[in-house]
């Protein structure tokens, strides 16, 4: 009897020194952890038109798993399609006037300008011989030597082909039409909103035929790849952590499995605790905010409540101190 008094009585010894080692084990692993509460939150981004206009058709709705570049709404085109075509006939005729100035007179025009100016100076042969005969007044004369001295110049001008100046002046026209094409182009291509990155439909409240204005989103899409978690850190425990550092984030819904996750933002200005923080006490507290970004993950969902814990840093080595000489 009094064999079985002791054995219990070890028992319990053991039981309390194992409880006594399991105690502070577990107060050590938790003295090397920081456990910081926060809510999971996702990027968003608001996607417009920089034309407006009137919705033909809307592709997509609220919930919708959209790709990057996929077509969201489309707007109306035919005003825009109309003002585009006539756009393009005004390149068309301006680089028509800059080949002509450039190419010169074609050689019928120059022909004729070389028949003209052979007229011209027969009449004024003729005429000089009647002035000198005295059959025609000087006057008459004149007349036709100034006529044929603006023949010979314009078939010199013709020969020359286009000056350098009207060159110039061409080439001006056609670039600013062209750069009136370019921006009438760059407007089309806004009567399509599509999807600037891979996300859901967060908000998206339009129906075809609704009007809606230049430069206003008409849709938001979350972006669930980049997904984080904003903590507060206390001041006493802001050496613990780190940029890179890594982190495990814990969820209710998934109580016994941990995404992984690491530091990506330390703020450098201290604030005090949110509201949302249980205690007084902690309210008090000064903190600063860390942004800790979660791997990309399908089951995490922006508004969870979540749980980040963040590893102790591995410590620093001393430095090697050199012996005295």
């Amino acid at each position: 009897m009094k064999g079985k008094r002791i054995l219990v009585l070890l028992v319990l010894v053991a039981a309390a020194g194992a409880a006594t080692i399991w105690y502070y084990v577990v107060q050590k692993r938790q003295a090397e952890r920081l456990e910081l509460s926060g809510s999971i939150e996702a990027n968003t981004v608001e996607v417009g038109s920089l034309l407006g206009g009137r919705i033909a058709r809307v592709l997509v709705k609220e919930g919708d798993l959209v790709r990057a570049g996929q077509p969201l709404v489309t707007f109306e085109s035919d005003l825009p399609d109309l003002e585009l075509a006539q756009q393009r006939a005004v390149v068309a005729q301006a680089e028509a006037d800059l080949a002509k100035v450039v190419k010169g007179p074609r050689p019928e025009e120059l022909e004729q300008a070389r028949i003209e100016w052979q007229s011209s100076e027969i009449d004024r042969k003729r005429f000089e011989e009647l002035w000198k005969a005295g059959v025609v007044a000087k006057r008459d004369y004149d007349a036709t030597e100034v006529k044929a001295a603006k023949a010979l110049q314009a078939y010199r001008a013709a020969q020359r082909g286009g000056r350098p100046e009207d060159v110039r002046a061409a080439q001006a026209a056609l670039d600013q039409q062209r750069k009136r094409l370019d921006f009438l182009e760059r407007q089309h291509q806004e009567l399509h909103v599509d999807a600037p990155a891979a996300g859901v439909i967060e908000v998206l409240d339009l129906r075809p035929g609704d009007l809606v204005a230049q430069n206003q989103p008409v849709a938001t899409l979350l972006e669930p790849a980049q997904i984080w978690v904003r903590v507060y850190v206390p001041e006493t425990q802001l050496g613990r952590v780190h940029v890179n550092q890594p982190a495990a984030i814990h969820v209710d819904t998934f109580p016994h499995r941990s995404f992984p996750g690491h530091v990506v933002e330390i703020r450098t200005q201290a604030e005090y605790t949110p509201r949302n923080v249980q205690t007084i006490d902690q309210r008090a507290d000064q903190v600063f905010g860390v942004k800790v970004a979660i791997d990309p993950t399908s089951e995490l969902k922006p508004g969870m409540a979540a749980m980040v814990t963040l590893a102790e840093p591995a410590p620093s080595p001393a430095p090697a101190v050199e012996p005295r000489q």
